[in-house]
């Protein structure tokens, strides 16, 4: 009884009246943002508003820290107390997974999902990414969307140094320093690093990329789970280098008068961390109110605290030599894959990172 309630009240927000068969009435979350995108602004946001009321919760399924995800979570529900807004954070190869999984099993359990764009081609080839498009976002410029994601923020991945064991004039400034003998056992490496396996693939092509990790691959490197682990075992002293971190979470470190450093390579790898809609979300008024609050300015302002690079063109990082990197953008120096380079890379990425580097046998 209470399902019927609820799919009958939703049909009431669409404009159907209450005689409208059940089976027209069940609208999917497309359709249903679809119909919203014709409405003036104050209307759709007095629909989406009601509709969310009658369903009452959102799922989210993000690759963000738990603190950060927490604190984004805390500031909407101030804004929408109505909606038990959640989260499930891992990540994005599990996240991704978790998702794939669900859908196999004909469980559509997210709202909205926050992976990242290397792993969003595996997504949309199992079209499990719904079309969304908000007036929230015009602002934004044309490689920060798509008709699948909007750019929630930019990642910039850069080598960092623990000062008290390397001076910044001997630190190294390129990908081929990291292959010098004064580094053996020297570097950290995050394990989830296929943002870089896959920067690396499009600016030089498969031979480099593999002539490349295979020498890396020799230099013993420390492999461990988590860009902030990395991080904070070089700043313990357990390395000198920790080589594929975030230079936002650096920075953070910095100001706090943390032993760490950092350089920005001769190739940045960057990334969109791309907000997407799951095509069968379970509650798509919510859902939808949850996004445009995290691409709004409001929220971009909230991720910018952090020191991130967003892509709201009004709101700029904490950090100067953040805006530093974001200067970069469109220049030879930043390696932003697109999505369509991206889904060319994946298997061989995926295969090169878990053959060459972690030496154990592709997921794939």
């Amino acid at each position: 009884m209470t399902h019927l309630v609820r799919i009958s009240g939703l049909a009431i927000l669409l404009g159907f009246s209450p005689q409208t068969s059940l089976g027209a009435a069940a609208r999917s979350a497309e359709e249903i943002w679809k119909l919203l995108e014709k409405l003036p602004a104050a209307e759709r946001e007095k629909k989406l508003v009601e509709g969310a009321k009658i369903e009452g919760e959102m799922l989210w399924y993000t690759n963000s820290g738990v603190e950060n995800a927490t604190r984004y979570i805390q500031a909407f529900k101030k804004n929408y107390p109505f909606i038990n807004a959640n989260f499930w954070r891992s990540k994005t190869r599990q996240v991704t997974q978790r998702v794939v999984s669900e859908a196999n099993a004909g469980r559509h359990l997210v709202d909205v999902i926050k992976p990242s764009t290397d792993l969003l081609p595996v997504l949309l080839e199992k079209n499990l990414i719904g079309r969304y498009d908000t007036p929230v976002r015009v602002i934004y410029p044309a490689h920060a969307k798509s008709v699948y994601y909007t750019n929630m923020n930019y990642a910039f991945r850069v080598f960092a140094f623990n000062p008290r064991k390397v001076n910044r004039k001997d630190a190294p400034k390129s990908w081929d320093d990291l292959l010098q003998p004064r580094w053996k056992g020297e570097v950290l490496f995050d394990e989830s690093s296929l943002e870089e396996v896959m920067a690396l693939l499009t600016a030089w092509g498969r031979e480099r990329t593999v002539n490349y990790f295979t020498k890396l691959s020799q230099q013993q490197l420390l492999i461990r789970i988590g860009r902030d682990t990395t991080t904070q075992m070089m700043m313990a002293g357990e390395a000198a280098l920790a080589v594929t971190t975030y230079a936002y979470n650096n920075e953070g470190l910095r100001a706090q008068n943390a032993p760490v450093d950092w350089i920005a390579e001769d190739l940045i790898p960057a990334l969109i961390y791309p907000l997407t809609m799951a095509r069968h979300a379970p509650h798509p008024y919510s859902a939808a109110l949850f996004y445009d609050f995290l691409i709004s300015e409001e929220g971009q302002r909230l991720i910018a605290k952090e020191g991130r690079v967003v892509a709201h063109p009004k709101v700029e990082s904490i950090y100067p030599r953040m805006r530093e990197l974001q200067s970069f953008l469109g220049t030879p120096r930043v390696q932003l894959n697109t999505l369509e380079q991206n889904h060319k890379h994946y298997k061989e990425g995926i295969q090169i990172l878990d053959e060459i580097v972690l030496k154990r046998k592709s997921s794939l």
